[in-house]
């Protein structure tokens, strides 16, 4: 998968929108990947996400009262969250957003496709290729969060190269070593782990435990991230248990 591939987020209600934009950007050069198209046969539907996620250098998420409703919708901004890829909001209809979504787009600007659809798909593709052509060294220092609509005075993003430097050489302290995870990937327990949840929540198990494991500071605490994804309380404590017993055996 091309590293600069956009990852499209959409409800299957608003498949006629999510073909719209793709075919538009697409003319522009900006190559995407759209689960309608691009799941080959025979594909674990769901792995596939979670891999064209990881792989993409944006997600464009079309925001409408369909996709507002949609928990697989959530699941996919917050695996694209966790590992930092900027998020995109085109918004269809005039709603605004709530629950997770509301989060989740708390910092973000959207851009609204209407009442001038030409226009709003060329902002969203004129965004979208500032990001891609921004060379490696410049691209740590634009927001992620960077709005996507308004005039250039709120559009730019200040570089941090403008702030003046100290006058006074301040003493630099050596850089901590890396806290070691919780669970490494590839192991024997970290592979139990990520079954023990993909039985709640699937193939994005492995996402959300490489998550906690890097996140955690402590045995309990990892147990407790994990946990938030199980949704039956009864389940979520025979869940946790059977994490503690995975944890415990260092075989």
């Amino acid at each position: 998968m091309a590293a600069s591939q956009i990852f499209i987020c959409f409800s299957s209600k608003d498949e006629a929108v999510a073909r719209e934009v793709v075919d538009f950007l697409e003319a522009g050069g900006i190559k995407c990947w759209i689960s309608l198209r691009d799941v080959a046969p025979g594909q674990n539907y769901q792995e596939a996400i979670v891999q064209a996620i990881e792989a993409a250098r944006g997600i464009v998420f079309l925001f409408s009262e369909f996709s507002s409703k949609s928990g697989e919708i959530k699941k996919e901004l917050s695996i694209g969250a966790s590992i930092n890829v900027p998020v995109f909001p085109l918004r269809l209809s005039p709603i605004a957003p709530s629950g997770a979504l509301r989060y989740e787009l708390a910092t973000r600007q959207w851009i609204d496709i209407f009442p001038d659809r030409q226009h709003a798909l060329g902002k969203l593709a004129e965004t979208i290729k500032d990001l891609i052509d921004a060379p490696a060294a410049d691209q740590s220092v634009v927001p992620l969060t960077r709005p996507l609509a308004g005039n250039a005075a709120t559009t730019a993003a200040k570089p941090l190269a403008s702030a003046k430097p100290s006058p006074a050489k301040k003493r630099t302290r050596a850089p901590r070593a890396p806290r070691a995870p919780i669970v490494a990937p590839g192991t024997q327990q970290f592979e139990a782990i990520r079954a023990l949840l993909a039985r709640h929540i699937g193939p994005i198990a492995k996402v959300f435990v490489e998550k906690a494991a890097s996140q955690a500071r402590t045995p309990e605490e990892f147990c407790e991230r994990l946990a938030t994804h199980v949704a039956a309380p009864a389940a979520r404590t025979s869940f946790v248990q059977a994490v503690r017993a995975r944890l415990a055996d260092k075989s």
